[in-house]
């Protein structure tokens, strides 16, 4: 590059007037080398010389800045051109600046090329609804995209791509359906691109059934469905417990050619342990390793926590120890599947074992850790042990949240210690963490168990007057207690409707 640089000096020197040619080449090698003063001085000795640019000249240096990421120099040279900017030079700025998310600067160069008299094309507004619909400013962009309507200008896939994209990301499906309707309306055939967002939407939405009919679709107008397209049908299908439709999906990915990554084997393995089929799991576990696939992260947090889950805490612990002999380190979510799992399961001498090792890693334990510790140590009884952890979690500064104070509470309810739960259910409030209708329900059972129907009515009351309603628990021991002494049918009686309303 420095010897063709060396050679268009040579050129200059000796008075002769590089073509178009010339100035292409070197100004696109300059560019893929990212030497963007060379490309500036190129230009600079052209003005110098008085050479008179040409718009495809200037429209190279543009592009070439553009595609470095050198947008400032490429607008300042937009500046400093003799010759007449065209709808090209500002479609290719704009792009680059609504891909680099400056959106508003790519506006205001759409309103300066407007005032010169320049009339946008659908490159142009494509380029300001896709920078658009990437920032969530689906208002603007629909504005955008009727102003181009109304000016005459036809749509083409990508602007019906990008705004299908933009309501998907807001999770708009309705709205997406219905601009894919009118695409195909206007005669727009959809891509891959176009069915795989669709298609990736409605599944997250839950909308697996009216993800299928869009697959058909796909398939009757002899789109070809690629891996993404499978993956993110198939993950739809394993959330919704589909699991039979999932298994034949993932069996056809391979019919149609495509290779399954593994991304589509975490899918399959997460279905089968929401599922319980723990040994049909570990089945493509070991599928994946015969094939040469290597099992990631997210991997082994599936597989660990469906084990724990299922009880199989050794299978759990194995797989855990394992990864570091497969070159993974096991992250916060890892350490946190695995305590979940040890805890649940009243290993809690373990949970505390594998506590102390991710305290001493480079994960600091957040209030989800300290809620499954603070449960474990309930669950088998070690109250004070439990208490310990929890005040460990205001002495490091962390907040306890409602569900750490609920499991406190059902942990002290359970061992008798009313007035503590009590005192806490106030403290909670007191620091700003407002009892929802799992904490009243608590320790209402706790009272009624106790037989302090006075204490277990006035908090009644208290939850009552927050909207909240017993749950099927609270309600049976109410409906006995009426039973058993009808004085307390007039105390029931003025809860409105407190045995009809719904429980939360």
């Amino acid at each position: 590059m420095n010897y063709g640089f060396g050679v268009f000096g040579e050129i200059m020197k000796r008075g002769f007037e590089p073509d178009l040619v010339t100035v292409s080449t070197l100004v696109k090698g300059l560019c893929l080398e990212g030497k963007v003063f060379s490309v500036v001085e190129v230009f600079d000795k052209m003005t110098e010389i008085g050479f008179q640019s040409t718009e495809i000249i200037n429209g190279i240096l543009i592009n070439g800045l553009c595609k470095i990421h050198e947008i400032g120099f490429a607008i300042e040279l937009h500046r400093r051109m003799i010759c007449e900017a065209n709808v090209i030079h500002y479609s290719v700025i704009i792009h680059a600046l609504c891909k680099e998310g400056s959106v508003d600067e790519a506006i205001k160069m759409f309103f300066e090329m407007i005032g010169k008299g320049i009339f946008p094309d659908v490159v142009v507004y494509s380029s300001l609804i896709n920078g658009l619909c990437g920032l969530n400013r689906l208002k603007e962009a629909v504005e955008f995209f009727d102003e181009m309507v109304g000016r005459g200008i036809s749509a083409d896939l990508v602007t019906y791509n990008s705004l299908i994209h933009g309501f998907c990301q807001m999770g708009m499906w309705r709205e997406a359906i219905r601009i894919f309707d009118r695409m195909l309306g206007q005669g727009i055939s959809p891509n891959v691109v176009t069915f795989t967002i669709l298609i990736d939407c409605l599944c997250k939405r839950g909308k697996v059934g009216e993800a299928r009919e869009v697959f058909d679709l796909m398939i009757r107008q002899g789109k070809e469905p690629d891996l993404i397209t499978c993956n993110s049908l198939l993950s739809g299908l394993c959330v919704e417990g589909q699991l039979n439709d999932a298994e034949k999906l993932f069996k056809s990915i391979v019919d149609r050619g495509l290779q399954v990554n593994v991304f589509s084997y975490n899918v399959m393995i997460h279905g089968y342990c929401k599922s319980w089929k723990i040994d049909e799991a570990i089945h493509l576990y070991q599928e994946m390793l015969r094939k040469g696939l290597k099992p990631n992260t997210v991997t082994y947090n599936t597989l660990i926590a469906g084990f724990g889950e299922a009880g199989k805490v050794r299978t759990a612990k194995k797989l855990f120890y394992e990864m570091p002999t497969v070159g993974l380190s096991p992250i916060l979510s890892t350490y946190i599947v695995m305590l979940n799992g040890l805890c649940k399961n009243g290993h809690v001498e373990e949970a505390m074992d594998l506590f102390k090792s991710l305290k001493s890693s480079k994960y600091e334990p957040n209030i989800e850790v300290y809620s499954m510790l603070v449960d474990g140590t309930c669950r088998v009884g070690r109250l004070e042990e439990a208490r310990k952890i929890f005040n460990e979690i205001l002495e490091i500064g962390l907040v306890p949240d409602v569900v750490i104070y609920n499991i406190m509470i059902n942990g002290l309810c359970k061992k008798g210690m009313l007035v503590e739960a009590d005192e806490l259910l106030v403290q909670m409030e007191e620091n700003g963490c407002i009892p929802d209708c799992i904490s009243f329900n608590t320790i209402i059972q706790g009272f009624l168990r106790e037989n302090d129907i006075n204490k277990a009515m006035q908090l009644l009351e208290k939850m009552r007057k927050r909207n909240f309603s017993p749950n099927e628990a609270v309600t049976s021991m109410l409906l006995h207690l009426v039973l058993v002494d009808a004085r307390y049918l007039a105390a029931l009686q003025s809860l409105p409707n407190v045995l009809q309303e719904r429980s939360c």
